[in-house]
């Protein structure tokens, strides 16, 4: 039978006796262990029915007693009391991984978060109510955002997972003899900004390396050549820049680093700046 619930259409399995799972569509382990021929649609089962009701009231955000609820007798004898555990954590409250170990006296935290992992009957049986150490909001089959949802239902809290900022990586391109790079490279060092020093000669960018650079940094190709300098006077690349292709450029550039317009400050692969007209305080690199 399928439910239609807030969070997405449910998956309801019993036979005449139990409640074999309560599934959504997503899920990886969706009606894990069934085959098509174990399964038929219903509109209607005894106690589908039941189970629907009890839904029904969880999401009107109503306590209730579920104490006779008739979920099937599977699971090993460790997972049965974590299930069993889960099914006395009140609407509303929540418990941590490490709580339900140090109650059942069981060693590993991670153990019982096996098990409530492999909980067949979400909601009912409410492994959402379990969390992370400090109340973080961990693992859930559903997704995270539906565990947050069903927990935000019930008005209990929890700590929100704050993203980590991004170490930004910054690569400073340049030719040490260059009196533009010198400038550019003092001003790096005044702000107290780390970045890796690359040698554009010895350490030339690779041809997949340019490339991308042409395609993603919105620069116009021409801006990534040395038009001053004398290889790009010798091979009289002035008339054909333009007439290259972002793979054509990228080969020739990696040929030869003096091509490259210098210095180029690269911040975790993306080119920030060609050259030094700009000063680097100006390009949110804090």
């Amino acid at each position: 039978m399928l439910y239609k619930s807030p969070i997405g259409p449910l998956s309801l399995v019993a036979d005449d006796h139990y409640l074999f799972g309560i599934w959504i569509e997503e899920e990886s382990d969706f009606e894990k262990g069934l085959s098509e021929n174990d399964v038929t649609v219903v509109e209607s089962h005894p106690i589908l029915n039941q189970i629907t009701s009890y839904l029904e009231t969880y999401f009107k955000g109503q306590d209730q007693d579920l104490s006779e609820m008739p979920i099937a007798p599977v699971g090993s004898d460790f997972e049965k009391r974590v299930w069993n555990y889960l099914r006395g954590i009140p609407f509303g409250q929540t418990v941590t991984y490490g709580q339900i170990a140090k109650d059942l006296q069981v060693a590993s935290a991670q153990a019982v978060g096996g098990a409530v992992g492999r909980n067949p009957w979400s909601i009912l049986v409410p492994c959402h109510r379990v969390l992370g150490a400090g109340g973080r909001l961990t693992g859930y089959a559903w997704g995270l955002e539906k565990k947050a949802w069903l927990l935000r239902h019930e008005g209990a809290s929890y700590q929100e997972n704050k993203k980590k900022k991004e170490k930004k990586m910054l690569e400073f391109i340049e030719y040490p003899k260059c009196t533009t790079c010198k400038k550019a490279k003092k001003e790096l060092d005044q702000l107290g900004l780390e970045y890796k020093d690359v040698h554009i000669v010895e350490e030339t960018p690779s041809e997949k390396v340019i490339l991308n650079w042409l395609e993603t940094s919105g620069f116009e190709l021409k801006q990534f050549f040395n038009t001053s300098g004398i290889k790009y006077r010798e091979l009289g690349l002035k008339d054909k820049v333009g007439t290259l292709s972002n793979k054509e450029a990228a080969k020739l550039l990696a040929s030869d680093g003096m091509l490259l317009k210098r210095p180029i400050l690269v911040e975790n692969g993306l080119v920030k700046q060609i050259g030094y007209r700009k000063t680097y305080k100006d390009l949110d690199l804090n």
